[in-house]
């Protein structure tokens, strides 16, 4: 509707000025260097629609189409100065007035040289003196009619591309109002967005800010020894005052001083220390001012101070619990001589009691080869508990070569087989043929073998079953002994493995304790699996490994 309105209102303006164009007067300018002829043309079309404009040279004629347009030019040819030729020539090649009409008046000849050489430079008429008044003013009409009309045109053509370009403008107008809403809400949206951010970044700020706070109250409160070392030049750049107490260094003696982790710590591991790989617990000594060493868990961790990369170590100082884990150590050590003494004790008591009683039979000369093969026996009793006390020794030395662990089993196939006969039970073998040779003392993973095996006979009943088999992992064989035995309490499972622990009546309880040391001189480990339904024990040895234990 609006636009409407607009378009009648512009089409109203644009006949109003369209109906002045036309009333309005119109500019005819005449040329003629004798003043006579000028009124003669003047008299002739006088007019209220006219304005009549008078040159006396084609010079002047030129200044007055500076000024102002004109609707046709009467122009003499024969002038002194610029002739009409010339100067008909001088307005046609100005842009302004090249297609203003001219109309040459002469009394000069007729003949058709010089009317062809007007034609040429412009003119559009040919008016011979003496003129007829009427025919003149005819003619001027027309031209008069034709340039309004002309006029008409371009002032429609110039209206109708104001209205177009005011159209042009409005919708610009919109666009651009559109765009600056457009943009204002981008904008107020941006600005919202901006406030929201700075106040997150505000809240995270204070929130680093605290935590920042709480890490510095942490750091210099704890008490486990703590500093910050630059990654870039290896520099202190804070210590608390847990790491200058056990170390006994001032705070001036440190601050920004490099720090020497080989004069730190004392490296007790194959593989060194490198702090810029996390580090967890790792078991240390190290050395205060004064020289003396103590003992710590250090840990590692790269840490940002200030947009600096930086390393945190942590030192837990075990100083005390060594000493005190040495000392307990010392004394389960004595705990354990005096309840292996004991036990010896205990042990060898009992076949030294019978030889003593034989010898005193012999005394009175009634010694029969019965009593001496008795006497012998407990005596070999007597070594073979001995026996079995000297292999926990612990300077006990393996000789360990490749073997292949299957071989070994299946020589004592047989020997197992004949056991189990004896006793109405079964024993089967799995053994994977693609086991790995490992690095082994053949005699001592023999008697391994049977201890276990033996083990397991002893605890089924008649009709039960002992599977051995051996498999591979990626870094181990395993060896397996499975019975179908009742199982072991978990009482007793604490205890075994112990010196002189037995559940038998005349075990001795040093076969399981053996078969541990053994596995430990192999660098071996063994689990135990037990349930109602039987028990398993698992002895896993590392893929050649030549390091072992002696």
């Amino acid at each position: 509707m609006e636009n409407s309105m607009m378009k009648l209102t512009q089409q109203k303006n644009y006949t109003e000025k369209s109906n002045n164009t036309v009333s309005k007067n119109v500019n005819i300018l005449m040329v003629d260097d004798h003043p006579e002829n000028l009124l003669a043309l003047e008299a002739v079309l006088s007019s209220p629609n006219y304005q009549l404009v008078s040159a006396t040279s084609g010079k002047e004629a030129l200044k007055y189409l500076i000024k102002q347009e004109f609707a046709v030019i009467l122009l003499d040819v024969q002038m002194p100065g610029l002739n009409g030729f010339e100067t008909a020539k001088l307005i046609r090649a100005r842009e302004k007035t090249k297609h203003t009409p001219i109309i040459f008046i002469t009394a000069i000849s007729q003949d058709r040289e010089n009317v062809q050489r007007g034609y040429s430079v412009g003119a559009i008429d040919y008016i011979f003196k003496p003129f007829h008044p009427e025919t003149l003013k005819q003619k001027i009409e027309k031209f008069v009619e034709i340039h309004q009309k002309y006029e008409e045109k371009i002032s429609h053509t110039e209206e109708q591309y104001s209205m177009e370009l005011e159209e042009i403008r409005r919708e610009q107008f919109i666009d651009l109002e559109k765009m600056v809403e457009e943009r204002t809400f981008e904008f107020l949206s941006a600005n919202e967005k901006l406030k929201q951010e700075i106040k997150e970044r505000k809240k995270i700020a204070e929130h680093l800010l605290a935590s920042q706070e709480r890490f510095r109250k942490v750091f210099h409160a704890s008490p486990n020894l703590m500093a910050i070392v630059s990654t870039k030049d290896e520099t202190y750049i804070d210590v608390n005052t847990s790491w200058l107490q056990y170390t006994g260094y001032l705070y001036d003696d440190l601050n920004n001083q490099r720090f020497h982790l080989a004069q730190f710590v004392e490296e007790e591991t194959e593989n060194p220390i490198r702090l810029e790989q996390p580090i967890r617990n790792m078991k240390i000594q190290y050395r205060t001012k004064k020289g003396d060493k103590r003992s710590g868990l250090l840990s590692s961790e790269m840490i940002d101070i200030d947009s600096e990369p930086c390393i945190l170590l942590v030192l837990t100082d075990i100083t005390e619990k060594v000493l005190l884990e040495k000392g307990i150590s010392r004394l389960d050590q004595l705990n354990l001589i005096g309840e292996m003494a004991a036990g010896i004790a205990h042990e060898i008591r009992n076949p030294m009691t019978t030889v003593y009683g034989f010898l005193q039979i012999a005394k009175g000369g009634q010694v029969s080869n019965e009593y001496i093969d008795l006497m012998l026996a407990e005596l070999d009793r007597a070594n073979s508990i001995i026996t079995e006390f000297l292999n926990l020794a612990k300077n006990k030395v393996s000789h360990k070569k490749m073997y292949e662990l299957n071989a070994i089993i299946e020589s004592l196939f047989p020997l197992m087989q004949a056991e189990a006969l004896r006793s109405g039970k079964q024993v089967v073998l799995q053994l994977d043929p693609n086991c790995t040779d490992i690095f082994i003392d053949e005699k001592e993973i023999r008697q391994l073998i049977l201890n276990i095996a033996l083990n397991g006979f002893d605890a089924m009943t008649s009709g039960g079953k002992l599977t051995i088999g051996t498999y591979n992992d990626e870094h181990a064989v395993i060896l397996t002994i499975r019975d179908t035995g009742p199982g072991i309490s978990p009482e007793v499972l604490e205890k075994m493995g112990t010196p002189f622990f037995t559940t038998k009546d005349n075990g001795t309880g040093l076969g399981l304790a053996i078969c541990f040391s053994i596995a430990k001189r192999h660098g071996a480990d063994i689990n135990i699996d037990t349930s109602p339904n039987g028990t398993t024990f698992s002895i896993r040895f590392t893929k050649n490994s030549e390091k072992g234990f002696a």
